[in-house]
């Protein structure tokens, strides 16, 4: 029901694991690590400090692929030594992990996690280069799905626990509705339906899903109950007609912040603290018919397309999916609208990846990832417009987001572009962030490797994120790009080197233009 943001994402589509029990070969590849690099960041723009970091690092990948088990997992922990009084010493836990179990026939236990860092200077979307406003965000999911038949129904069912959590050691600058802290979020859903031309021509699906929220912050939940009824009617071979007619009922409620002398929301590390003893206040509710109608085409088991038009949240939505599944690429494109949060998307950001391989791209200056993992299997997942302007209000999202990655002997490729706005839902008179205030984010990252040979590789990445951003929060446009050259002085320590740039331009201000470069060493077991 609920449009996410990229490819594989709940809702419009998923390009899942398959089912476990159907893996044809065991794999099991787990590969620990340790690294050492040094690091130098001179300005070429600004009156800024050339800095020098010595990162030492601690991580491993993992690939496994058993008959009932498919996992993945990329993670890495940073520990940064700053060279003088002008560079902080620095922990970053940064990677993905991602699996499934088989309990039972149609039956699986789904679980993943993230782990990341976000700017808190108010330069939203910019990258997270080792300074001192920047905090760790965590997110994680776990749950049971079901599908399966009897006789001629078809039947489908899932649960998902979500947290997701912004460190509290923030000093923020995001203005608005503040930064967010922490949530737990649980989601139901069910279908029971049969396929078109077994009892009817049209094929008929009941579903219903229920979908809850609670964030720390204001004391603040949000509640989603909805059911509806889909037809789908085959009128050729590849190309079916499809409607559903539904209700829905969405609240969002929360506590007031408690206020000063002066009459003004008390402010702790960016985030307002909350008034305990205020009644809850209704800021918004959609309570209405929905529909949609479209089209489903599918014209070869590799190939899938579903674009839709429809009426909610008071008017016209719009929707859709593209879905191609090469032998060694994947493209992947979603158009998305929705009520949500940064706790609900990035916790769906999370369960959208899968496989039993994911090239997370990081940046070899920082450790962190750049913001996309990318799979030529599908399953791959970017989470830079999750993590740009991470604010605790709730939103109308909207946009469109799309995904290409691919394979072709020693060379690998992977691609990420999307477009967002974000609408805000707000109590009128709380917030520098007003009610109906919006934000745009436009992103990409496209990230390349070549194997040289059975013992060197050039690998290399751009990227481009502006955030057009409401309220006291800066507008930012960020581009960079970095090369590296990795080589295998054995079987287990590889040496590399890297060069990069980095630019920031936030409103008036100048563009911070940052040259990095970096050596080091990785032993792996």
């Amino acid at each position: 029901m609920r449009l996410r943001t990229f490819m594989v994402t709940a809702g419009v589509m998923t390009l899942g694991l398959g089912t476990p029990a159907a893996a044809q070969e065991r794999k099991v590849e787990v590969t620990p690590y340790l690294g050492i690099d040094q690091v130098v960041m001179a300005p070429l723009t600004g009156d800024g400090e050339v800095l020098t970091y010595t990162n030492v690092m601690a991580g491993a990948t993992a690939s496994i692929q058993t008959r009932r088990m498919e996992a993945v997992a990329d993670v890495q922990y940073n520990h940064s030594f700053g060279w003088g009084d002008a560079t902080a010493d620095q922990d970053v836990i940064s990677g993905i992990i991602s699996g499934q179990y088989g309990l039972a026939r149609g039956l699986t236990l789904n679980a993943g996690a993230l782990a990341s860092r976000i700017r808190t200077d108010g330069f939203s979307g910019a990258a997270a280069l080792n300074d001192s406003m920047t905090t760790q965000v965590y997110a994680g999911y776990v749950g049971p799905a079901y599908a399966g038949s009897f006789g001629d129904i078809d039947v489908t069912a899932s649960y998902r626990l979500g947290y997701a959590r912004v460190e509290d050691d923030a000093d923020a600058n995001f203005g608005g509705a503040g930064l967010f802290d922490e949530s737990v979020s649980h989601s139901l859903m069910g279908s029971v339906g049969v396929a078109p031309g077994v009892w009817l021509p049209v094929g008929i699906v009941a579903s219903a899903g229920y979908e809850r929220e609670d964030v720390d912050q204001l004391d603040q939940r949000f509640e989603d109950k909805w059911g509806r009824v889909d037809a789908t009617l085959p009128v050729s071979p590849t190309v079916a007609l499809a409607g559903g007619i539904g209700y829905e009922n969405i609240k969002i409620s929360q506590r007031s912040p408690l206020l000063d002398v002066n009459g003004l929301p008390v402010v702790s590390n960016g985030r307002y603290v909350t008034d305990d003893g205020s009644p809850r206040q209704l800021i918004y509710e959609f309570d209405d018919i929905i529909w949609d109608v479209g089209v489903l085409w599918r014209p070869n088991h590799r190939t899938s397309l579903e674009a839709r038009v429809g009426e909610r949240y008071g008017g016209m939505t719009y929707s859709g999916s593209f879905v191609w599944q090469g032998r060694n690429s994947s493209v992947a494109l979603v158009v998305f609208d929705g009520i949500d949060s940064f706790g609900r998307i990035i916790t769906s950001n999370v369960a959208s990846v899968s496989g039993s391989s994911l090239n997370v791209v990081r940046n070899p200056f920082t450790g962190d990832f750049t913001g996309c993992a990318f799979s030529e299997s599908g399953g791959g997942q970017c989470f830079n417009d999750a993590l740009s302007g991470v604010t605790n209000a709730n939103y109308r999202y909207r946009g469109v987001a799309g995904q290409y990655a691919a394979r072709r002997g020693p060379w690998g490729l992977g691609v990420g572009v999307g477009y967002s706005q974000r609408k805000f839902v707000t109590p009128s008179g709380q917030a520098i962030l007003v009610r109906g205030a919006k934000d745009q984010n436009w992103y990409g990252t496209a990230a390349l490797t070549y194997a040289i040979d059975g013992q060197s590789s050039i690998d290399g990445a751009v990227y481009a994120n502006y955030f057009d951003a409401s309220g006291s929060r800066l507008d930012v446009l960020n581009l960079g790009a970095f090369t590296s050259y990795n080589r295998l002085i054995n079987r287990n320590l590889q040496a590399s080197a890297s060069l990069g740039l980095d630019s920031a331009k936030a409103d008036e201000l100048d563009a911070v233009i940052t040259a990095m470069g970096q050596i080091g060493l990785r032993y792996s077991f």
